[in-house]
């Protein structure tokens, strides 16, 4: 047991316990006997300061944004005033842990803070932010300085905590990370959410029901969904396929825009964002899920959340293939080279029952390798090496 020790977890990107990743690292130490505080953006209706399973969540409020460059400017500026200076409360209260969720990669003061203070670091690499810049805003002069500060975050953690093993081979590559000092943690489901089977409605499908569960914006390739929803319509005969969009994000109004003016394709369905407990019971009514994100540097590093959220539904997946989605579905996916190929493999796995059964068993039998306590048990040895 950790006897106690205090950790302070500083989250920028979300809100807690939104944040599936955080909250599950969070609720698996505070499990494991460390005494957990999680400093992260207030959304609207909550609390300033809330006990969450046994993880102190202390919230501070943030601007209205618009998502282009000064918009984020703005935005991390805020954010990171509030972290540090809370950081700094958390470290003269006698944390001995502070752990660093990007993006973005500007908390390395937190770190280095820390580090004379004689206390521990942990940089939870999240996603690339150079990569993520570069894929919303092109090539910028502001990506050297991002590499410079994600090389700081690296060199200043005690251990680095990433969700794959292309994040691994870069820690260890432009980082300059020793082996050991790397633990993969990846973003799998707890082993009570997956489906007990891959039953899925039978026959070929004239009517089928397509879930996308993610962020909206634009690196997640939902931009192309209302392309993808056209041509089941006209170029299959799938004019009844309909999608429900879960998930929250910038590009929201401008699909919910696309789609009102489209009158040729199915119903469109938005939920926003729902809790994480909620997911199961969305993604068990969907017949097909799909991961629109196109191939760049950024996506074929990254882990999917969501790809390992439908496999534990037991439901086919249609997307294009990125090196971790493959990593992580393998032949339990449909996999398109180009975006046009997306509606053909929606409509091959409408027509083919057999195909929908036996990608949704194979994905639900990978799921469960890929469960969230085998995850916990990799966080808790990173841990230890503290």
């Amino acid at each position: 047991m950790p006897g106690g020790d205090q950790v302070v977890m500083l989250l920028e990107n979300n809100p807690y316990p939104m944040d599936v990743r955080v909250r599950r690292e969070a609720e698996s130490l505070a499990r494991a006997g460390y005494r957990v505080t999680v400093v992260a953006p207030r959304a609207s209706g909550e609390p300033p300061r809330e006990l969450v399973n046994r993880v102190r969540v202390r919230r501070y409020a943030l601007p209205r944004t618009s998502p282009t460059i000064p918009g984020f400017v703005l935005e991390y500026v805020v954010a990171n005033l509030q972290l540090h200076a809370r950081a700094v409360v958390q470290l003269a209260r006698g944390a001995r842990v502070v752990h660093l969720h990007n993006p973005p990669d500007t908390l390395f003061p937190a770190a280095l803070l820390a580090r004379a203070l004689r206390r521990r670091v942990v940089y939870d690499q999240h996603d690339l932010v150079p990569e993520l810049m570069r894929a919303k805003f092109g090539d910028s002069p502001l990506l050297a300085l991002l590499r410079l500060m994600e090389r700081a975050s690296f060199r200043l953690a005690s251990v680095v905590v990433v969700p794959n093993e292309s994040h691994r081979a870069i820690a260890r590559g432009r980082g300059g990370v020793a082996a050991e000092r790397v633990f993969v943690v990846r973003n799998g489901p707890p082993e009570a959410t997956l489906a007990p089977s891959a039953n899925g409605r039978p026959g070929p499908l004239s009517d089928p029901h397509i879930v996308f569960l993610g962020s909206l914006e634009s690196q997640d390739g939902v931009d192309l969904l209302p392309g993808v929803m056209r041509e089941l319509a006209e170029r299959h005969g799938l004019p009844r396929a309909r999608l429900t969009v879960v998930g929250e994000g910038s590009r929201r109004r401008p699909l919910e825009v696309a789609f009102a003016a489209d009158t040729r394709s199915g119903p469109v369905a938005f939920t926003g964002h729902v809790p994480a407990d909620e997911v199961p019971r969305l993604l068990a009514q969907a017949d097909i899920c799909i991961d629109p994100a196109e191939p760049n540097d950024l996506n074929d590093a990254s882990t999917m959340v969501k790809i390992a959220e439908y496999m534990a539904a037991g439901k086919p997946i249609v997307a294009h293939r990125l090196r971790e989605t493959e990593r992580t579905a393998g032949e339990a996916a449909l996999y398109a080279g180009r975006p046009e190929e997306l509606a053909g493999h929606l409509a091959r796995l409408a027509s083919e029952p057999e195909l929908r059964a036996s990608l949704g068993k194979l994905g639900l039998e990978r799921a469960g390798g890929l469960s969230w306590e085998r995850s916990e048990r990799v966080l808790l040895e990173a841990y230890g090496r503290l």
